[in-house]
């Protein structure tokens, strides 16, 4: 029958326990309770210098090892499991600095010093054995770069494929868009004729209907040249520099006398120069512009503000007013196409413009948000990269490299 150890017994020892690991450490570089390694048996000079140009050369080995790896995590940055990598490389290092030690024995006969190496080799070594189990499941996961090279090309494939799509989509708005401007004008054109040369024997019934439909076939006239923007949005990729100073002010001298209805103020900042497609931004800015503009409150004297922020790779706008503001639960919702918070009669539109404004800044790979209190006015907000590549640039990419 075994007896539990006593508390003084198991006290006295931790004591010599802690006594025997103080003196280790004191004593870690001390070397004179060893002669050198050359004293210790009878090594010739052919089996020394064997043991110890062999243990050099490892450790030389080993201290290269780590070295590449660590500029192996430099360079390639977002290398996966990079705590494995860390690890793993100080389990070498540390191999390799007990090689060095027994090297160094022949003459310095740091023993415990060695010990103490050779011990934290065990602790980082079991370290890296558990990580490794830890991520073994993760690390099996992880694509070859015979796969990543197939993945690249059923995408530029798939790239490719989309702006061929694409362009066939572009070219049926702009066939469409056509073929309903025909009959619609002959509408218009119908209308007017009978209106000028039967309208003094028309009642009023009747010049409202042609009133009514005038105004419904400019309505289609302008809904079908919004929706081929909205359908040519991205399809030009030859950009060419523009100067945002001088688009916004392109786009408030076109729309002055809009400005000096809504007795608006307009701040601009310092705006930066975009590597774009002019139009795409112009198209953005314009609609935001006018939004403000059309989205005012009567009773206090409108106010813009469009402002640019540098945020390394990309710029951040905010264009800012002081209209009518938008609840929290449609936020999202004016992004899409045809969505309008308003009847016609309040505020003329085709709800396509803000749909424009994200399809542009999506193909550009920013993004576009807003923050808004009603009755106080609206931010909109939107990041552009400094160096855009679409799904066009990419999808011309020719060198397609077969894999086998």
């Amino acid at each position: 029958m075994t007896h539990p150890t006593p508390p003084t017994k198991r006290s006295g020892f931790a004591l010599a326990f802690m006594e025997q690991l103080i003196d280790f450490f004191q004593r870690l570089f001390q070397t004179n309770d060893w002669p050198p390694r050359w004293f210790c048996g009878r090594w010739t000079d052919f089996h020394g210098w064997l043991y110890i140009v062999s243990d050099l050369t490892i450790w030389l080995a080993y201290m290269a090892i780590p070295l590449i790896l660590i500029r192996f995590v430099v360079l390639k940055k977002g290398v996966p499991l990079p705590g494995v990598f860390v690890l793993f490389g100080a389990f070498i290092l540390l191999c390799g600095a007990t090689h060095l030690l027994d090297a160094m024995m022949f003459w310095w006969p740091a023993y415990r010093f060695s010990a103490f190496i050779r011990f934290l080799t065990g602790v980082v070594s079991v370290a890296t054995v558990i990580a490794l189990i830890r991520y073994f499941n993760e690390a099996v996961g992880l694509k070859t770069s015979r796969e990543f090279d197939r993945e690249l090309v059923f995408r530029q494939q798939a790239m490719q494929e989309l702006a061929r799509s694409n362009q066939e989509l572009q070219q049926f708005a702009y066939v469409a868009s056509h073929d309903l401007q025909s009959p619609l004008k002959t509408i218009v054109n119908y209308l007017t004729l009978l209106e000028t040369k039967y309208g003094n024997q028309l009642d009023g019934d009747a010049q409202r209907l042609i009133d009514t439909s005038t105004a419904a076939a400019g309505r289609m006239r302008i809904l079908i040249n919004d929706l081929l923007d909205f359908s040519r949005v991205g399809s030009v990729t030859e950009f060419q520099p523009v100067d945002m100073n001088q688009l916004v002010a392109e786009i408030l001298t076109e729309h002055q006398d809009d400005i000096e209805t809504a007795n608006a103020t307009v701040e601009v900042g310092p705006l930066p120069v975009l590597t774009a497609h002019r139009t795409d931004l112009k198209q953005v800015f314009q609609n935001l512009i006018t939004n403000g503009l059309k989205y005012r409150r009567v009773d206090v004297p409108t106010k813009l503000s469009i402002q640019a922020t540098d945020l390394g790779d990309a710029y951040q706008f905010a264009v800012a007013d002081n209209g009518i503001g938008i609840e929290p639960q449609y936020h999202e919702r004016v992004f899409q196409i045809f969505q309008r918070l308003h009847g016609r009669n309040e505020y003329p539109g085709t709800g396509i413009g803000l749909a424009t404004c994200k399809k542009v800044i999506d193909i550009y790979g920013g993004q576009i948000w807003l923050t808004s209190i009603p009755g106080a006015g609206t931010t909109f907000y939107l990041t552009i990269p400094k160096e855009i590549k679409t799904v066009q640039h990419y999808a011309q990419t020719n060198s397609l490299h077969p894999v086998d």
